[in-house]
């Protein structure tokens, strides 16, 4: 065990606490986290999302997805999160849900629009979720242009339905554009009053599977430096809410870079030479990252890893596939990339 008693201890007991990760597990592990595209249908078409604008003659069907998380899991993976397109819309997403909670040791995610039915929401519960985040990006009313969006209203009544049935893990996962700049504190404030945490990162335009040409974003949405000086002050608020103690999740680096990070999409996760996590898209191939397929999906499928050779070869050649890419500001890829270091001043420490 550490016996320090500095930031590294306390840092070292939360990470063995969330991804159940043990002292000799530590001299194994790499990355510790994976995202899955468990479909790239959706029953939505936000005008932002990259997601659905690429669609597979064939995915992968319920069987598949349980070998290809215990495959995750055998590698070390200990937190996967599960998104879309839009699970729900998959008729086992519930078997598949009480399969990790009864056949795996993994912590999971699941990202959803909240558009299901009833029928939907029940089998989740009874199939024993554990955290949900809903798409939020507005509180939506009249007052609000942007108050049509049906995953926003969708996404706060299912986080108060959810709680009612006792789930234990809810959070409100919001996308900073230009149109709901000036609406996304109200949001952070209103899901931090009503207990459910927040998880916040800027809209990534004009990268990504056939997102290449900037054009094909609308101009309307994006973030300029115009906008850095409203994203400064929501910087320093979330900062502020953060230390007094609100549920917001992401760290203070990552907010405190966003103003201008968030704006350029120049920020890089590959520079320590492994992917930060391990990236599943719904036909099993192996993406570069959580925004684009890239050349690792033409070289790797997840049921390669069976054989942990592959899984090497995967490590050595995701740091070639990507270092040609111009950046992003995921916010997934950055706390990723920051508990990997951590977990190596933990090896240090401890070997």
């Amino acid at each position: 065990m550490l016996t320090d008693s500095g930031n590294i201890s306390i840092a070292a007991d939360k990470l063995w606490e969330m991804f159940k990760i043990t002292p000799d597990d530590l001299s194994k592990l790499k990355v510790i986290e994976g995202s899955v595209y468990l479909t790239r249908k959706c029953n939505l078409s936000c005008q932002y999302c990259k997601i659905i604008k690429t669609q597979f003659d064939l995915e992968l069907g319920l069987e598949e997805w349980k070998e290809a998380l215990m495959i995750m899991e055998s590698l070390g993976i200990r937190f996967v999160n599960i998104a879309g397109g839009e699970p729900t819309v998959l008729p086992w997403i519930g078997e598949l849900i009480r399969f990790i909670n009864e056949e795996t040791s993994m912590e999971y995610s699941i990202v959803s629009n909240s558009t299901f039915k009833d029928s939907r929401l029940d089998e989740l519960v009874n199939a024993g979720l554990k955290t949900y985040v809903a798409s939020i990006d507005v509180l939506g009313g009249e007052d609000n242009g942007l108050g049509h969006l049906k995953k926003s209203s969708s996404g706060i009544k299912m986080l108060h339905r959810l709680k009612e049935k006792g789930v234990p893990n809810l959070c409100g996962n919001i996308v900073i554009t230009a149109c709901n700049i000036d609406n996304v504190m109200d949001v952070v404030e209103y899901l931090n009053d009503n207990g459910f945490w927040t998880n916040i990162c800027p809209i990534i335009w004009g990268k990504g599977d056939k997102w290449e040409k900037t054009e094909i974003m609308d101009n309307s949405y994006r973030l300029t430096e115009a906008h850095e000086e409203k994203m400064s002050l929501i910087s320093e608020r979330l900062i502020q809410m953060k230390k007094a103690g609100a549920l917001i999740l992401p760290t203070e680096e990552y907010l405190r870079n966003m103003p201008s990070l968030g704006v350029r999409l120049n920020w890089k996760c590959f520079n320590g030479g492994i992917p930060p996590r391990l990236i599943v898209d719904a036909d099993g191939a192996v993406m570069d990252c959580i925004n684009v397929r890239g050349k690792t999906s033409k070289q790797f499928n997840i049921f390669d890893f069976s054989n942990k050779a592959a899984y090497k070869e995967y490590m050595k050649a995701w740091k070639d596939n990507v270092a040609e890419c111009s950046g992003c500001y995921w916010s997934t890829m950055y706390t990723a990339k920051e508990r990997q270091k951590m977990l190596g001043q933990m090896k240090a420490k401890l070997y």
